[in-house]
Order: C-alpha cells, then structure tokens, then sequence
C-alpha cells in the first residue's frame, strides 16, 4: 500500500461524530478483512498519514495501537508496523463456537475431519468426564483439523455421550457445525463449561498436522460442557499452536459483598 493509494481511498470525514481515529481504524481494518492489505504488508508510517491527513502524531497512533491490540498489526522494532496474521478473538467468558469466531473476523472456517465413529468404551479419564453411566458407555468420537482460510489452527478431539446423540455419526463434519447439529436435531445446547489450559511443547504429529514449519510451542486446551439441566454434553481436548493463540479475560473489581458472575473470553488468534 502507498500513500497515494492511501489518498485516494480514504475520506476524512470531520463532520461524523465518530472519533478520527475510529474512522482511520475502520478503514484500515476493513483494507485487511477484504484482503487489499495482506499479512506482511508494511502500514503505512505514522508520520506519512498524519501529513497527508494534517492531524495529530496522538491520532494515528492510538489507530495503530488499536489494530495491534486487536491483532491486524505487529510491530517490528526498527522496521515499522506490518500486517499480521488473521486473528480469531477468542473469549474465555462466552461459550466458544469456532466457527462463529472465524466468520466475526471475515475468515472461512473448515474442517477436515480425521475421525467421525462410535467407540463402544473409552478411557476411565473420558468415562468419567463424561459421568458415562454403566449401563451407557458408547461414545461419539469426533476427531478435526479446525482451519482458518484453509490454515489448520486447532486439532480438535469430541467426545459426547451416544445416547444423547444416536445416529450423529452420519453427518458429514466438514460440512456441518456440530454445535448447530446438537442444538437443531437433538436439542443439545451447551448452557455452561469448564476450562483448562496448559501450554505443552507439541508432538511430531501434531507438528505435522497443524502444518509448523518450525519449532513452536503449544497449547493444551481441556473443556467439559454441559448443559442447562446439568448433563455433561461434551469432553474436547484441543491442541494449537502457540503462534495462533492469544486468550483474553475480562476483570472487573468487586465492590460488593454480592458475587457477581466472572465472564472470561478465549480468543484465538490466527
């Protein structure tokens, strides 16, 4: 991108009551979801857009900490601000839905689907993640590659009880949302979860399925969900890379005695 492109196509609208440095925020991240700015592209220097644009150094600047705090931009010290990677926010406070977060940040999910059967008894860790009751022990076993514009992000295992879900074997993942079958064919909806996180160095085969190209640590992800009557609807581990992953908490001061209910966001970064 140059300064005369820069020119042509941004509109500095003084009479908007919407801040200059949102509008330049707006722009510029609507330039990098549509592709015209792509990652490890140089921005534009600060001092170069507060020339063209006649303001303040304090403006631009607040613009640019805004998309490096929002993930579209990296800093590189003596070299200027560049493009970074598509990131997927991913808040530990909401209950997570892949694919409604890649969409949010105008990437395409997918999947690749590695396993998709019926196990006829798993490990007594699962079994009991699961509150599997004895007479009960099948489980649903879904096994993914979660990608981002075609990058794999995360190696995701599901399981889920099987008689909460029989037949759910025959629908086709890579094209399906598994939350959205639970929730339209089995009137499954994940209502609360609890999760853990622990970085972990990642294995030759999650290396290669997760597509690094060097060395880079990971994380383990461990989430038990369930839902609004309190069964246990899911057990998922997933595995990403370090490099893609940023999390995100909210934290408010109590100032009460009452307790006020902690929402905490995971936010994914591609």
């Amino acid at each position: 991108m140059d300064i005369n492109y820069f020119k042509d196509t941004f509109h500095l609208n003084l009479d908007n009551m919407t801040p200059l440095y949102q509008q330049l925020y707006d722009y510029f991240k609507r330039l990098i979801l549509t592709g015209i700015l792509k990652e490890g592209d140089q921005m534009l220097p600060e001092v170069s857009i507060c020339e063209t644009l006649n303001i303040s150094r304090s403006t631009v600047r607040k613009t640019m900490e805004m998309l490096i705090e929002d993930g579209y931009l990296i800093r590189r010290r003596g070299k200027g601000s560049f493009i970074a990677s598509p990131k997927l926010k991913r808040n530990i406070n909401y209950l997570y839905n892949f694919s409604e977060n890649m969409q949010n940040i105008g990437v395409t999910p997918s999947s690749c689907v590695l396993e998709c059967t019926v196990l006829e008894h798993v490990d007594d860790h699962i079994k009991e993640a699961l509150k599997l009751p004895d007479s009960n022990t099948k489980v649903f076993l879904l096994k993914r590659i979660r990608k981002g514009n075609n990058d794999p992000i995360l190696c995701e295992s599901t399981y889920i009880p099987y008689y909460l879900c029989p037949g759910i074997e025959s629908y086709d993942f890579s094209n399906h949302s598994l939350y959205a079958i639970l929730s339209e064919k089995y009137l499954l909806v994940p209502y609360h979860a609890t999760e853990s996180i622990e970085a972990v160095f990642l294995s030759d085969q999650d290396k290669k399925l997760l597509n690094c190209k060097q060395d880079v640590p990971g994380f383990k992800i461990t989430r038990i969900s369930n839902t609004k009557n309190g069964d246990v609807l899911e057990y998922t581990t997933s595995i990403t890379r370090s490099d893609k992953c940023i999390f995100m908490m909210e934290l408010y001061k109590n100032t009460s005695n009452e307790t006020i209910p902690v929402q905490i966001q995971r936010s994914l970064n591609i």
